[in-house]
């Protein structure tokens, strides 16, 4: 009898050990390693490192979600392309905001050969997403300096906060704005156009007389649409551009020089 409950007190010992690592999963889990923390952050340190000339190209990229199979190939792509500065993905990079996902993307996304930036979309604020983006990736808004233009990137996904306003922070554009030098050139990302249908539209004129009146934004670049589109439907001089989703197997590269900004959609 001894031996017997002496069996039944280690076999429930071990159970509960073991219970206690098996289920310990949730697809709501938020815990992020340090070395997967606050990529933005670190690419811009990275970027800065870089030597830095008056011509130099990027890569735009959006709605990644669960289209693995292309993003494979489209790092293997742009890896050989010469001469990139950075690769920016333009928001959902999740489908679900789920961990697996944003580490599932960020494990490709770190196979690139040069820095990379993810600006927030509204697939990536599902759930437990917002938490993990500012985990994984630091402030949803965010700026940077390079060659001399300022790139500044905002949460416009308006629907996900129930339009109360608040996205995207405004009063945030017109300060970063107001602190850039009235001669450097601008590029703003957001994962929704102000023409969106989901983008607040309390906020869609305001949005865009702030950037017009500034005078020096000549690109607003976005995703969210699955479509490819460049014009300047508020008129000049800001130009708008709309990503493709990757599951068209497809990017958009920008050439920069003192002398003109060139947009080429390439596919792959």
């Amino acid at each position: 009898m001894l031996t017997r409950l002496l069996f039944v007190t280690l076999l429930l010992s071990i159970l509960t050990c073991s219970c206690k690592k098996l289920f310990t999963y949730s697809a709501n889990e938020i815990q992020i390693e340090e070395k997967d923390r606050n990529q933005n952050v670190k690419n811009i340190e990275r970027l800065q490192s870089k030597v830095q000339s008056d011509s130099f190209r990027f890569v735009v990229i959006s709605d990644t979600q669960r289209f693995y199979d292309e993003m494979d190939d489209f790092v293997e792509k742009v890896n050989g392309y010469p001469g990139i500065s950075f690769v920016v993905l333009n928001g959902d990079m999740t489908d679900f905001g789920l961990r697996s996902e944003y580490l599932w993307m960020s494990d490709r996304l770190q196979k690139l050969a040069f820095p990379f930036f993810l600006v927030i979309g509204n697939h990536d604020m599902l759930g437990n997403g917002r938490e993990l983006y500012q985990q994984m990736f630091g402030p949803e808004n965010f700026s940077f300096n390079y060659s001399g233009y300022k790139f500044i990137a905002l949460n416009s996904n308006s629907k996900e906060v129930g339009y109360n306003g608040s996205l995207p922070d405004t009063t945030l554009l017109l300060k970063e704005l107001s602190i850039t030098p009235i001669d450097q050139k601008i590029f703003v990302f957001s994962h929704l156009a102000p023409f969106s249908g989901d983008f607040d539209r309390s906020l869609e004129q305001p949005y865009v007389r702030i950037l017009a009146n500034n005078g020096n934004v000549i690109y607003s670049i976005h995703g969210h649409e699955d479509i490819s589109y460049s014009g300047q439907p508020y008129g000049p001089p800001v130009n708008y551009v709309v990503v493709n989703s990757l599951k068209e197997r497809s990017f958009v590269l920008i050439n920069v020089n003192t002398n003109n900004t060139s947009v080429e959609e390439i596919f792959f």
